[in-house]
């Protein structure tokens, strides 16, 4: 087909969709996205900062509306077919994760100590951390940096994967299941070995002093923190769900999942990211340095056999090559030289 011929057809489908011309104008696909992170910010500062995940859910569907608009590749059905199985599958999670302290192993205190003394050479990391680093009743701009990785956990490893969605939509599915691998795997972990974080082993007394840092900087905030869209009680938490810290596992999970996928000049920030996560959350009180370790365990295993699995299910899609239909029997047959007569 000709140029001119390509051009009249793109012209007639627009004629008949006048109504959508404007969706593809530069000014839509820009406005829309901006005037939702304005009003992002308008409710944050009104209702305070979403921890739940509904709320997490809320926001990242309608932030993928917003740049899908101007987007013809993206329609309200394909997010609605990609996205609702992910949301389903987490919520689910969180539910189950939030009833997993019920069971009948009981919580574990004094191993993931040991473990951590050990790794600190007699004394656990994050006593060594907070003792150098915090001071009781002042916050300092680590202690808000450290935050800030920490709660970056509840937005980030969806937000990665609704940039995906948008903009490199062949890596979705595999991401996606990557996250879900984690979960799954985190969940099973709970169940049959529930420990106490630092700060709860603290209150208990396997440790020294312990803070929780982030209360301490959430109170010093000027913003509230926002109630829950319908996640209520404490169904939907577990304080013994330390081990392995899916902060880091997730955080390690998007690093080792992006690396051989962007260029070399953003994979340091990969690798800043998952490195301040394991590090903020073991001074914070979060997790042992053991949870972290462990959560990155958790997360190359994940990303391996997740890959394995694309990679072995792509083999499989493949067209039978050329070789093995002429070696089966019944192929075609193989030409014969000219002149050369059957014997």
């Amino acid at each position: 087909m000709s140029g001119a011929a390509v051009a009249q057809g793109a012209l007639t489908e627009q004629e008949r969709n006048p109504s959508r011309a404007w969706r593809s104008h530069w000014s839509a696909r820009a406005a829309l996205p901006a005037l939702y992170l304005v009003l992002t910010a308008v409710a944050v500062a009104s209702w305070g900062l979403p921890y739940s995940q509904d709320w997490i859910f809320v926001w990242l569907v309608g932030l993928m509306v917003a740049f899908s608009v101007g987007d013809g590749a993206h329609t309200l059905r394909r997010l609605v077919r990609d996205w609702l199985p992910v949301f389903a599958v987490l919520l689910a999670y969180d539910l189950v994760r939030g009833i997993a302290d019920r069971g009948l192993i009981a919580t574990h205190y004094s191993i993931p100590v040991d473990i951590d003394r050990v790794l600190g050479f007699g004394q656990a990391p994050t006593i060594r951390l907070q003792d150098a680093l915090y001071t009781p009743g002042h916050i300092h701009v680590w202690d808000i940096a450290a935050f800030g990785f920490w709660f970056s956990h509840f937005f980030m490893p969806l937000l990665v994967g609704a940039c995906l969605w948008l903009f490199a939509y062949r890596y979705f599915h595999r991401y996606v299941a990557c996250i879900v691998t984690l979960a799954v795997m985190g969940l099973i972990s709970y169940v049959l070995f529930p420990a106490a974080p630092p700060w709860l082993a603290g209150q208990h007394g396997y440790l020294e002093h312990t803070y929780r840092i982030n209360h301490q900087v959430v109170q010093w905030l000027p913003i509230p923190k926002a109630d829950a869209l319908f996640q209520s009680g404490t169904r939907w938490s577990n304080d013994v769900a330390a081990v392995p810290s899916l902060h880091a596992a997730y955080a390690m999970m998007i690093a080792l999942f992006l690396w051989p996928r962007v260029g070399r000049r953003w994979r340091p920030l990969l690798a800043i990211y998952a490195v301040g996560m394991g590090l903020s959350l073991t001074y914070l009180g979060e997790h042992y340095l053991f949870d972290v370790l462990l959560g990155w365990l958790y997360a190359v295993a994940a990303v391996l056999a997740v890959e394995w699995g694309a990679a072995r299910l792509a083999r499989r899609a493949e067209p039978e090559p050329v070789a093995a239909a002429i070696s089966k029997p019944g192929g075609p047959a193989t030409p014969k030289p000219d002149g050369a007569t059957a014997r």
